[in-house]
């Protein structure tokens, strides 16, 4: 406020005079609508994508001018006709972001049958939701059309939104009321010949708008505005001494979705909401090979987050074309759960059948439908191990591989000929686990009991009438049934009108969102070097990337927190521990808290970057833990032999020939193995046990490579608490003092896109290739467990 009234006051004091002109129609500050195509180039697209207006200006009936602006993204067009006096029109561009945004205008004016050309450069600031500083400089090259000098002309103005100094309601009531002030001077003119306008711009009800604008001496613009949904209708009337000496009418059409009641019952809508493949927090396109695509699960809370703040939105229809990820999906189930409690019917359409993930989350909606002939197969759970030591024996390979952990499982299928008892007992425990939180949540949502359905898990092929005899669908239909009942259960008949929501744009009131919390996402094996996705390593986290992106997280001024979210079931020690170094540093330098929040996977190395956290959020079907270490060498030394190929080694060292792949490691070289091994497992358990102030006995217990989910690493000390992405959140603005109701922007870290020729190829490539082989990078000791990636997609 103290902003403001002095600028207010400097404004004012530089110009008592009175303009002879019409009072202007609105503020440089507060403009962002297709007039700023032709005033204000730094405030393109700053509320709408693209949008046109026209106007018509005149009094009594004669047309004094018509002028036509349009834009789309950063461009914009204009023209500006006064018949028989000037023509003027041009282009433009502009853009940046809320602190800073600059524009330039160039046009040709047309008079008296002179031509010039001109220029306008424009800035926008808004460092606020209640703040907008703007300024322009028009003539800006001092053009000398028939000799004659035109001085720059400069403006600067100020705007004011009182009610959003409330952080709260910053993007809703804050919007409703605007304080403006121009201020007006050419290059070389004395101050006391600025021009000022100072004026009101209030919203009180969504879609009417009112603006009251003044330069002193009783010259006033009077305008209103009835804001449609994609359109504008707008007046106003300019005085001078009481006498009216302009009117000015106009029409626009934009991009976005305006929050408005000026709207009629066809407006209301069913958000039409598809899920399909294995969700992520990143997606990775699919495989003609047979691996299900990855889905960016963000893109599904949002549609479900819209549905919700949407007034137009009455219902959505859930279109499940098999979706998986327990740990995403058990994130999208309270958005539905809101939904319902807002009155807001959630339908399910399973028109193809689906697995334990589509019929996971529909069973949090209202109603679930699935066709005559739909699908339900393979509901229960099943993983299977293969092992390869005597096949490649015959081929003369071999794995050499040295862990610490008797549950330490990775590559093991190498080395060895059957299960051992250990991984009986985390495989047998995962099917249970699983198993448990299935029935039990869906039990739950259904409102049935558990032994009600429990035998559709056997496996064997279910109809849709089974299913609805079992409580697990509602009734027997088709899409467009399904599409029925959403408009029946939302009051909206038989034939709602259904959208896409992730298609309509909204208007951007808000003149400026705080960033006080940084999410840094984590996927991937964790390697050295640079994030990535490789044709045939997949999604690779690297540690110089991931590392570059806390510094960026860490030391961003604005942010207060940051949030690290972890899908990774771990990889390189070494860079694991860099990764690890560089959190303790840039909190010990910043003083800056860390939230985690784990997603499908969290294990081994996905756990250890996790231990210095402040706190640590996991899902139930999370899998994490797995501490422990490993490291896995492939040998050809057999195989060298079978085909007569005779090598001979030349070495400073007793023990380099255990980096061969030409060398089968002997005794001592395993022994070897096994030593550096134990040495980074026991430094693992020490960081589990200073970051998570556990005893070293009960480190061991919990330790030894072993994979845990969600609500068991509760109960052994390795997580805080369970809950999603969201929960992590909700903890971080609570640590960065961000007001309860306040809308923040979040500024996100993800990782690197691969090129065109990986996200095509790396799918179907990757997938061929680690489905058998699962190779390792033999070179370092890893701190990895892939086997809890089997988890993801059950």
């Amino acid at each position: 406020m103290r902003t403001f009234v002095l600028a207010l006051a400097l404004v004012a004091s530089a110009a008592p005079a009175f303009a002879q002109s019409p009072v202007s129609s609105f503020s440089l500050a507060t403009l962002d609508d297709a007039r700023a195509a032709q005033f204000q180039a730094a405030a393109l697209a700053t509320r709408h994508d693209a949008e046109w207006r026209f106007e018509w200006s005149g009094l009594d009936g004669r047309r004094e001018s018509l002028a036509a602006q349009a834009y789309a993204g950063g461009f914009g067009a204009f023209l500006s006709d006064e018949p028989g006096r000037v023509r003027t029109w041009g282009a433009s561009f502009g853009g940046g972001s809320d602190a800073l945004r600059f524009g330039w205008t160039g046009y040709r004016v047309s008079q008296a049958g002179a031509r010039r050309n001109d220029h306008r450069f424009a800035a926008l600031s808004r460092p606020a939701a209640w703040l907008s500083l703007a300024g322009v400089v028009d003539h800006a090259f001092e053009p000398t059309p028939d000799g004659v000098r035109t001085p720059r002309a400069w403006t600067a103005a100020v705007a004011l939104r009182p009610l959003a100094l409330d952080r709260a309601h910053a993007h809703d009531r804050g919007t409703r009321l605007a304080l403006t002030a121009d201020a007006m001077l050419d290059e070389g003119a004395p101050r006391e010949w600025a021009r000022v306008r100072v004026g009101v711009e209030c919203e009180p009800v969504d879609g009417l708008a009112f603006a009251v604008a003044t330069t002193g001496r009783d010259a006033w613009r009077v305008g209103l505005t009835l804001r449609g949904l994609r359109g504008a209708l707008g007046a106003s009337n300019a005085t001078q001494d009481d006498a009216t000496v302009n009117e000015r009418w106009s029409l626009s059409a934009h991009s976005g979705e305006e929050r408005t009641r000026i709207a009629s019952r066809r407006d209301r809508r069913v958000a039409l909401v598809r899920a399909g493949g294995v969700l992520a927090d990143e997606g990775a396109g699919g495989s003609v090979m047979g691996d299900v695509s990855t889905v960016d699960a963000g893109a599904l809370r949002a549609q479900l987050d819209r549905a919700l703040e949407d007034p137009l939105t009455r219902g959505v229809l859930l279109d499940l074309r098999g979706v998986a990820g327990m740990a995403q999906l058990e994130e999208l189930r309270p958005r539905i759960e809101k939904l319902r409690a807002a009155g807001k019917p959630v339908v399910a359409s399973l028109e193809s059948g689906g697995g334990r993930g589509d019929l996971y989350l529909a069973s949090a909606g209202t109603r679930a439908f699935a066709s005559e002939e739909a699908i339900f197969a393979g509901l229960g759970l099943r993983t299977e191990r293969r092992y390869y030591r005597e096949m490649l024996e015959r081929y003369g390979l071999r794995m050499d591989r040295a862990s610490v952990g008797a549950f330490k499982s990775a590559y093991r299928n190498f080395s060895v000929d059957r299960t051992p008892a250990a991984d009986s007992i985390v495989i047998q425990h995962a099917l249970d686990v699983r198993q448990e939180l299935f029935l039990r949540s869906v039990a739950a949502s259904r409102g049935v009991g558990r032994e009600r359905f429990a035998h559709v898990l056997d496996g064997r092929g279910w109809t849709s009438a089974d299913l609805v005899t079992a409580g697990l669908l509602d009734s027997v239909g088709y899409r467009e049934d399904a599409w029925r009942e959403t408009g029946r259960l939302s009051g909206l008949g038989a034939k709602p009108r259904t959208v896409n929501l992730r298609r309509i744009e909204r208007a951007r009131r808000t003149w400026h969102e705080r960033s006080p919390i940084a999410v840094v996402y984590a996927g991937g094996g964790i390697e050295e070097g640079r994030s990535g996705g490789g044709l045939v390593s997949g999604a690779v986290l690297g540690s110089e990337t991931l590392i570059a992106q806390l510094e960026r997280a860490f030391r961003d001024r604005e942010t207060r927190v940051v949030v690290l979210r972890i899908e990774s079931p771990g990889g390189s020690v070494v860079a694991s521990n860099l990764i690890d170094h560089a959190i303790v540093r840039l909190k010990r330098e910043t003083g800056k808290p860390l939230v985690v929040s784990m997603g499908s996977v969290a294990a081994s190395g996905g756990y250890y970057i996790a231990l210095r956290a402040d706190r640590i959020y996991a899902d139930r079907h999370t899998a994490t833990g797995s501490i422990g270490v490993l490291y896995v060498k492939p040998s050809l030394e057999g195989a060298y032999a079978k085909q007569h190929v005779r090598q001979e080694d030349f070495e400073r060292g007793e023990y380099m020939g255990g980096f061969s792949i030409a060398r089968d490691w002997t005794p001592a070289m395993q022994a070897a193995a096994d030593s550096a091994i134990g040495r980074s497992y026991a430094g693992f358990k020490a960081r589990v046990a200073e970051g998570r102030k556990l005893s070293p006995e009960k480190v061991e217990e919990i330790a030894q490579g072993r994979v845990w989910f969600g609500e068991d690493a509760l109960r052994n000390g390795l997580v805080d608490a369970i809950g999603g992405l969201d929960a992590a959140l909700a903890d971080a603005r609570e640590r960065a003092g961000v007001t309860r109701g306040e809308k923040i922007r979040l500024r996100e870290f993800r990782r690197p896109r691969g090129s065109l020729l990986e996200r095509a190829f790396g799918g179907w490539v990757r997938g061929a290739i680690q489905r058998e082989t699962r190779m390792p990078d033999w070179r370092g000791a890893q701190a990895r467990d892939d086997a809890a990636w089997e988890w993801v997609a059950d």
